[in-house]
This record gives C-alpha cells, structure tokens and sequence, in this order.
C-alpha cells in the first residue's frame, strides 16, 4: 500500500495527516492519483486541485505530476508555502 502524507492547510482541510491506500492501476503517476483521490472526496479535489501551490515529493524525492508511482511509495503533498 502506498502511504500518502498531506502536511498544512491540506492536512486541515483532509482532517488527516496520512493515510494508506491500495493504488488502483489507472493511479501510474501522481497526477492520475490527484484525479483518483479527487474523485472519490470532494475535500480531496478542492485541496489538490492544479494551481493549487504543492510541492509534490515521491519516496522523499521532488517530483512532478508526470512521476511515475507505485503501490509501495511514499507520496507527499505540500503546501508552497512550507517549501
């Protein structure tokens, strides 16, 4: 299961500050995550939603929205102003 960390506002908004999930296939990259996790919150698409300001980071990496990941990763999601 990938662990996926949320930190700020976000962590505020989501009222969690990680959770696990079982990646289903269509999540290949981050960005495809963001759509996944959005879908199945309306928290989740308004705190990740593009131009949000976050800084993405896979497996304690910087990353973009095309980073490839895996069910095993660690994704975080920061809020620009932490960065």
């Amino acid at each position: 299961m990938a662990k996926l960390m949320y930190f700020a506002q976000l962590a505020e908004s989501l009222g969690k500050t990680s959770e696990q999930v079982a990646l289903p296939v269509s999540a290949g990259n981050v960005k495809a995550l963001i759509d996944w996790l959005g879908r199945r919150d309306e928290a989740y698409k308004q705190g990740l939603a593009e131009g949000k300001g976050l800084a993405l980071m896979v497996n304690r990496a910087a990353a973009t929205l095309e980073t490839v990941i895996h069910d095993v990763d660690e994704i975080a999601f920061i809020p620009e102003r932490l960065k």
